[in-house]
């Protein structure tokens, strides 16, 4: 079942490399915003990504939906809640709820494959790491806005 709560908050600072001749951040930084926010909720789950190697697997993205609800302007400070949605055998989808001081600018999710190293092939999460995962995280904000669901 889904955990609404975020289980890690990003925060990214917008540099005038992020944004468009308008001044607004450009649609294609939030899958790095995303992505970035992704990685240190694993860091700050599992103590580092590098634990992920340690155990010979690590994560791909397969799959993601971003909905831009309004626009994110230089030097505005963005907060990403970060949950887990889903957590299959060998896939992880991670929520994505950002804002600017409280206002919506943009929510989503990644659908992630666990594959193994070296040999690069879908495998399942290992269950120290899905205990992690599954844990319910301390409350925290999330956007109520609905993006659609990630195809099975």
């Amino acid at each position: 079942m889904a955990d609404p709560r975020a289980a890690h908050v990003h925060r990214v600072r917008v540099r005038p490399v992020d944004c468009d001749r308008q001044g607004i951040v450009h649609a294609s930084r939030y899958p790095v915003f995303f992505e970035a926010a992704m990685v240190e909720a694993l860091r700050s789950l599992l103590g580092s990504y590098k634990e992920l190697e340690k155990h010979g697997i690590d994560f791909v993205m397969a799959e993601t939906s971003i909905r831009y609800l309004a626009p994110a302007r230089f030097d505005d400070l963005i907060r990403i809640g970060v949950r887990v949605r889903t957590l299959g055998t060998t896939t992880l989808t991670m929520g994505f709820d950002a804002d600017v001081d409280g206002t919506p600018v943009a929510t989503g999710w990644n659908r992630y494959v666990s594959f193994g190293t070296p040999e690069l092939r879908s495998t399942p999460i290992p269950e120290d790491f899905r205990r992690v995962l599954e844990r319910r995280p301390a409350p925290g904000r999330s956007a109520t806005r609905s993006v659609p669901a990630p195809r099975r």
